[in-house]
């Protein structure tokens, strides 16, 4: 195929031999078709020679194992065969995503005698959970002139699922962190009767089991009162974290995603709730995408949410409303739910009302912020107008965290570096008041 600037050389020699014989410039004829023929056989040349020879070079892309974790190396094998007897030179590039760390030649020049196969290696990291397409590869090469270039794209596909890397989730080996921050044993529920731990006594009514009288403290002011036991009891509670997982989470910078946060942050919080011997359980919500884990008091659904994450990509658009509904029909009464989401997509509040959105359970929004998650610049101008942007978007989110706090719903705007932080101090604060018993 011949470029563009080729077409406009040979226009231009075309151009010239017209001129050279229309006004009669003998030697300038000469001149100009030595030139056009000079450039005609190097682009016919090329087009019957390296051009066509080009697709006849063989490839192969050759991958260990599919399945990795986020910022561990995987190597990536490239294989090319000339099965021709020319010298075939070209340029190759594998098609990659945005997410990879890469290190090695996954581009370059070569230059393949006859019959000779060669082996380059490269290797990716990825800096987000999911699952990514490499290539195609794509070939191509230009005529010495530079006046034609020829591509091939060789549709080889392969997949890769990345799942959250250990470091992201290191946090459930912590002892430290989890004396500090998960609240090992705060369970309270106060029961007359039996239980695990002495908590007080109170006195007698007649709808007290007579079994659980305190008979030592029996007429203690007058001769006839009677005093029952009250007794402290552990109950396990279901925490369900619903995860917006629509277009708008699929933002980020080279050094982080924002989907890929929130699925960290709720991997450490699940790890620490089973830890306190309450259940945990996932819902991953979009237009795109409806993915249910019910609640378990194990790392299964856990494990299920890791294995899940890796395979999938952000897609489509996250309803409040929606969310709301399948979080009646699927989640028990008497569980706790998070709600995570940055709330891209703006939502006409005036148009529903408050009982749109009640779950029937008790519920937390956590709202984040996006411009944690805005790459940062040294240029003022950029600075001045993520500036601007910012201030209009938080009071956007204000407006809707105080819509939601005033049907009932507990919301808060949280930043990318609290957000565990306030997750579970909210998951204290029901357990403390047995919200989920």
């Amino acid at each position: 195929m011949i470029k563009k600037s080729g077409f406009a050389i040979l226009s231009a020699v075309t151009y010239s031999v017209l001129e050279a014989i229309i006004f009669g410039y003998s030697y300038f004829i000469i001149f100009a078709l030595i030139l056009f023929f000079v450039l005609a056989s190097d682009i016919i040349i090329f087009n019957k020679g390296a051009g066509r020879d080009l697709f006849r070079i063989k490839t192969e892309r050759r991958m260990l194992n599919p399945n990795g974790r986020k910022y561990m190396k995987k190597e990536i094998e490239l294989f090319f065969t000339n099965p021709t007897k020319k010298v075939i030179t070209f340029h190759y590039y594998d098609t990659l995503s945005d997410v990879f760390r890469i290190d090695g030649d996954y581009d370059g020049d070569i230059s393949l005698a006859p019959g000779e196969r060669r082996r380059i290696t490269y290797e990716i990291a990825s800096i987000a959970i999911g699952k990514y397409q490499i290539g195609p590869l794509i070939l191509f090469a230009q005529d010495p002139m530079k006046l034609c270039i020829t591509r091939a794209i060789i549709e080889i596909i392969d997949e890769v699922k990345i799942g959250p890397s250990y470091a992201d989730i290191h946090t459930q080996r912590s002892e430290r962190l989890s004396n500090f921050l998960f609240t090992v044993g705060i369970h309270h529920s106060k029961k007359s009767g039996q239980g695990y731990d002495f908590y007080g006594i109170r006195q007698y009514v007649e709808s007290d089991d007579f079994r659980y009288i305190a008979w030592n403290r029996y007429g203690a002011v007058d001769l006839d009162d009677l005093y029952i036991k009250q007794m402290e009891e552990e109950k396990q509670i279901d925490t369900y974290f619903v995860i917006d997982y629509g277009d708008g989470v699929n933002q980020g910078t080279p050094d982080g995603k924002m989907y890929d946060r929130i699925v960290s942050t709720v991997l450490n919080a699940a790890y620490a709730i089973i830890k306190n011997r309450d259940g945990v359980g996932f819902q991953i919500v979009s237009s795109d995408i409806d993915i249910f884990i019910p609640a378990q008091k194990s790392e299964e659904p856990i494990k299920k949410l890791e294995k899940i994450v890796s395979e999938i990509r952000p897609s489509g658009e996250f309803r409040m409303d929606h969310a709301a509904d399948m979080i009646r029909k699927r989640v028990k009464k008497n569980a706790v739910v998070f709600i995570i989401t940055p709330f891209v997509f703006p939502e006409n509040f005036t148009a529903v009302i408050g009982k749109t959105f009640n779950t029937g359970r008790s519920t937390y929004l956590f709202i984040l912020d996006p411009y944690d998650f805005v790459e940062k610049r040294e240029d003022m101008i950029y600075k001045k107008l993520i500036h601007s942007s910012e201030l209009k978007e938080r009071r956007y989110l204000g407006s809707v965290t105080k819509f939601f706090n005033g049907i009932g719903m507990k919301a808060v705007v949280a930043r990318d570096k609290d957000l565990l932080v306030r997750v579970m101090a909210e998951y204290r604060y029901a357990r403390m008041l047995n919200l989920g018993s």
